[in-house]
């Protein structure tokens, strides 16, 4: 007899982005059905005639411990606000599983049990979801400016299959002023400034003017969002974090 698979673990994502603080046994996978119809004719005597309807994507909920610092949570609310779809991932990662589809956001509450600050929020689906076991590649992320170095230190060569996170370390004050996604197999790669709300598409194996604006001043830091995704694969998200000296 096959051992049982926990959930525990379990990891919600909004556009690569972790949900933290979810209740034990909530698994937001959208509750999608076929609808029916009545077929019947005159020629159907006295029993119904059955047709299948459209396929109604359905919805999820999420409710949780509200963490008033967590990332994801802030994902959550921000998406409830710019009315946009987004990419919801839950990676069961006993079972290996990706869960992914596509929603909007169309609800998110605080409130109290057990005298605890709770939220909840509720996705509606556009789509049916999809089941994978990989994520699409990357074959590397590479920048242009002096001095650059990168973490991982191969991220400009070939971008390891479990790296989540790219830090351009600019060793001047020289701004980097483009980046280059490779993914040869990619069916689409895109870079978000703001956390998933707007994309802006790139080619595969070119270097993209990136807006001064969405650079860092000296001494400081900025992120950036990249989505990469391919045919019957789980998308792919990377956070590319820029230090400028």
């Amino acid at each position: 007899m096959t051992d049982h698979i926990d959930t525990l673990g379990t990891i919600v994502t909004i556009d690569g982005i972790t949900i933290h603080g979810i209740d034990i046994d909530t698994i937001p996978i959208p509750d999608g059905d076929t609808g029916d119809k009545n077929t019947s004719t005159l020629d159907s005597g006295t029993t119904m005639d059955k047709g299948l309807g459209m396929f109604d994507p359905g919805s999820a909920e999420i409710t949780g411990i509200k963490i008033s610092g967590d990332a994801g949570q802030a994902a959550l609310v921000e998406a409830y606000g710019d009315r946009v779809l987004h990419t919801f991932q839950v990676n069961v990662v006993d079972a290996g599983e990706v869960y992914e589809y596509q929603g909007y956001v169309t609800k998110f509450n605080p409130g109290s049990a057990d005298n605890t600050y709770k939220f909840s929020s509720k996705i509606l689906a556009s789509g049916a979801f999809s089941l994978s076991t990989t994520y699409a590649g990357i074959d590397s992320i590479g920048g242009a400016g002096d001095g650059i170095a990168y973490s991982p230190a191969t991220a400009n060569t070939e971008l390891p299959s479990t790296a989540n996170d790219v830090i351009f370390k600019e060793a001047t004050d020289t701004t980097t002023d483009t980046v280059k996604v490779t993914a040869s197999l990619a069916s689409y790669i895109g870079i978000s400034y703001n956390n998933g709300s707007t994309w802006n598409t790139l080619t595969s194996g070119t270097a993209t003017d990136v807006p001064e604006a969405n650079w860092p001043a000296t001494g400081e830091l900025t992120k950036a969002l990249i989505k990469v995704k391919e045919t019957g694969k789980a998308t792919r998200f990377v956070n590319l974090f820029i230090a400028r000296a």
